[in-house]
Parts: structure tokens; C-alpha cells; sequence
């Protein structure tokens, strides 16, 4: 072995060593972040919960603790954060990237239509266009080839296309998520998969 050969082979092992040294830290920081939302989850149903001696109006509105998204991919690790720049024609990270297989499955993050498929200047794309409570806001997926029409309904939760080809990303060593709105406002999808208290009206 020639000492340039060396040298690349030493510069390897610590470009990998670095690598993982970053995905532990990140993998770390999801673990605190999916232990807060788990103590959030119950202070926010232990508060919505009632004294079953309390009396019942039908004009007051009653409320519940929901999640208003789901991952895209099952056990989702974060690699990538969301960096939104401040002006929309500024350079920034308009999603977040999971890590993920290739060929992974990709389920629907809540209910809606796939309102598009195919490539959009060299990377596979695909997007649901989400309604009810998201009603006006778009997922977009990368890489990703859909298994479902354009046009189809899916349900959250619901397999619809799988992680495959090329993105300026990460190729299929993750997924890119991004949500944008009617407007192109885009928003940080880990915000979605926070549970929130939603009022509902009684009949």
C-alpha cells in the first residue's frame, strides 16, 4: 500500500467516524425530544380530563390532546433539521431529513390526495395534498416514487410510495419532508407531530 493510499484510507475512517458521531448526537437529541412529548401528552390529557360530577353544556366547547401529523416513516430519526431562511428567496433547509432504507415504505402523515408525482429538475417527488384541520397544506416527499395514482385518497398512516431515487438530499440514505401551504409558506413538520389540545363544539 502506497502512502496516498494511506492517507485516503485514514481520511475515510474518519469521515465515517465523524459521520456516526453525528447521527448518536442527533439520535440522542430525538430521544429527549420524543421523552418531552410523552410528558406533554399526559399533562395535556390529565388537564383536559373532567370530574365525572361536573355538568354537561352543549354550548361550551370540550377539548382532547391529538397529534395532528405522523411521521412519514416508521421509528423516524431526524439527520437533517429544519432551517427556514428569512426571506423565501433565501438559501435554507425547508424540511427535515429522516433517515431512512431504500426501497423504505412512505405512509400518509395525515389524510389527504396525491396531488402529484414524477421529477422536478432531476429528483423524484411526491406530494399529498392534505384537508380538515391541514386543509391548505402540502406535504412533499424525496426521494420518492408513489405506488398510488395522482388523484388517490390515502388515510394517515396508509402506505403510498416507497424511497426511491434521486434528490439533492440525500439520495435514499434518507427522506426529505417538507409541508407548504397555499401561500408557499413552508412550516417545520416536526411541529405537526407535537401534540396540541383541539377544541371541539358539542351538539
Amino acid at each position: 500500500m502506497d502512502e496516498r493510499e494511506y492517507r485516503r484510507r485514514i481520511r475515510r475512517n474518519r469521515i465515517a467516524q465523524e459521520e456516526k458521531k453525528r447521527i448518536r448526537q442527533q439520535l440522542r437529541q430525538t430521544m429527549v425530544v420524543c421523552a418531552l412529548a410523552c410528558v406533554m401528552l399526559l399533562v395535556c390529557c390529565l388537564w383536559s380530563a373532567e370530574p365525572t360530577y361536573a355538568k354537561t353544556n352543549a354550548a361550551t366547547a370540550s377539548g382532547s390532546c391529538a397529534v395532528l401529523m405522523r411521521w412519514p416513516l416508521n421509528g423516524a430519526q431526524v439527520v437533517g433539521k429544519y432551517d427556514a431562511p428569512k426571506q423565501q428567496w433565501l438559501p435554507g433547509h425547508r424540511g427535515v431529513d429522516l433517515l431512512a432504507d431504500p426501497q423504505e415504505a412512505i405512509v400518509a402523515p395525515a389524510d389527504g390526495v396525491i396531488a402529484f408525482s414524477g421529477n422536478v429538475g432531476g429528483k423524484a417527488v411526491v406530494t399529498i395534498r392534505h384537508g380538515g384541520d391541514l386543509s391548505g397544506l402540502t406535504s412533499t416527499f424525496e426521494p420518492a416514487i408513489a405506488e398510488r395514482d395522482v388523484g388517490a385518497h390515502v388515510a394517515q398512516g396508509e402506505r403510498f410510495a416507497r424511497v426511491e431515487g434521486e434528490s439533492d438530499h440525500c439520495d435514499e440514505r434518507c427522506l426529505h419532508w417538507g409541508i407548504k401551504s397555499e401561500g408557499r409558506q413552508y412550516t417545520n413538520p416536526e411541529s405537526k407531530t407535537r401534540t396540541v389540545r383541539i377544541g371541539l363544539k358539542g351538539l
